[in-house]
């Protein structure tokens, strides 16, 4: 005797794997919903430290300088995150920066320490650091200005 299997109606695929796909998904799910928050997070405390060190202008300000355009060639840009810290105490802020830069010539790093409130910053540190030459530049010096 023979069976026409096509008459016998068959389980959705839903009804034959809800037992494992609704954990999975679940898991899958929350892992996905942490990652993108502690990604949202980081990215925020890192926009937030580079605001209170004026990474952009600091970067900008190296940029133009010649004596590191003619150690590092042009274009100058950041290699990566670098490092940050801020302290703030009393009401007292100062915030230090590690930033590593690249030219087409070689590395560096960019070093900044400031102190004060964002709209006043005094800074006390700005200079940037060759590897292929040992040598450090110092920013300080060449400009009297030190809003930029």
């Amino acid at each position: 005797m023979e069976y026409d299997n096509e008459l016998v109606e068959q389980p959705s695929w839903w009804k034959r794997n809800w037992k494992w796909a609704v954990p999975v998904g679940g898991c899958l799910t929350i892992i996905i919903l942490f990652i993108t928050v502690i990604g949202i997070g980081a990215a925020g405390i890192i926009s937030s430290v580079k605001e209170n060190t004026n990474h952009d202008e600091v970067l900008a300000k190296v940029q133009t300088e010649q004596e590191v355009i003619d150690a590092l060639g042009e274009p100058i840009e950041t290699n990566g995150i670098g490092s940050y810290n801020i302290n703030i105490s009393n009401g007292n802020r100062s915030a230090k920066a590690v930033v590593p830069i690249k030219g087409p010539k070689g590395n560096g790093e960019i070093y900044v320490t400031t102190t004060g409130p964002k709209e006043n910053l005094v800074y006390e540190q700005l200079e940037v650091y060759i590897f292929d030459e040992d040598r450090i530049i110092p920013l300080l010096e060449v400009t009297d200005d030190e809003d930029f």
